[in-house]
């Protein structure tokens, strides 16, 4: 998150990482010395994101808000723009809000789709109403059905829901991309991830279901919060790159 991103892309090619996920806010505005040293760096863009912004106003004004983002998506040939859903109006209650964004996507979808990019919705923590009101992973599987979307799975802000392995298996062909980080039980929740590993997620029963329900993409793994900065980013980041791909070797993948 505090690097600089040529220092990260450097680290991750030594750890012989091939893919990397950024967000509109770590490229810069405007990003094009970000996007430069991205393309010089051979590595492939997993996804980008953004978020922050209401979505639900008019259509027009949601495009206006997701075209920077499908731009640069575009530019860097990477097929997954992704945002939350942004906030809604206080008191303005949720079944109304996730129908406001149904129907204002659309312009912006039919964009991303001629720019050869797929726009795809990640759930937010309820801990961040303020980001999204799309608070859960069967809402955002129910809003990518009625939107045509694509979906992240972030897997902080779903391992407590019931019955994910039957939802992993009815739309894992939505799944864009997976957010894998751990988390301890009893800790703040807002931004506050660990280590795989490190909590008390179920991630190797997680990603297995995944995997088993036919899911082919990319695990991004997630660095951030009070313990990541503690141990410092070069061997979290390098512990975490261990542990996944230990396992998924393990597994065949």
């Amino acid at each position: 998150m505090r690097w600089p991103i040529g220092q990260s892309l450097e680290f991750l090619a030594r750890l012989g990482v091939g893919a990397v996920s950024l967000t509109m806010a770590r490229l810069g505005d405007p990003p094009d010395e970000a996007i430069a040293l991205v393309r010089g760096s051979g590595m492939q863009v997993a996804s980008i994101g953004t978020g922050g912004a209401c979505l639900i106003d008019d259509a027009q004004s949601t495009l206006a808000h997701l075209r920077p983002l499908i731009d640069v998506a575009a530019s860097l040939g990477c097929r997954s723009a992704f945002s939350v859903s942004g906030p809604a109006p206080e008191r303005m209650p949720t079944d109304e809000a996730f129908d406001r964004l149904v129907a204002m996507l659309g312009l912006a979808s039919s964009y991303a789709i001629q720019s050869g990019v797929r726009l795809v919705i990640e759930h937010s923590s309820i801990t961040n109403r303020e980001l999204g009101f799309v608070g859960s992973l069967h809402a955002a599987c129910e809003l990518g059905r009625r939107a045509d979307l694509g979906v992240v799975v972030e897997l902080q802000n779903c391992w407590y829901e019931r019955d994910l392995p039957r939802l992993f298996r009815e739309n894992h062909d939505r799944f864009l991309i997976v957010n894998v980080s751990d988390f301890r039980t009893g800790e703040e929740l807002k931004f506050n991830r660990r280590v795989p590993g490190d909590g008390s997620i179920p991630l190797e029963w997680l990603i297995g279901e995944l995997l088993d329900a036919g899911y082919t993409g990319y695990f991004d793994l997630e660095f951030l919060g009070p313990a990541i900065e503690a141990e410092g980013y070069e061997s979290a980041i390098s512990r975490g790159v261990e542990w996944i791909s230990e396992r998924l070797t393990r597994w065949g993948v």
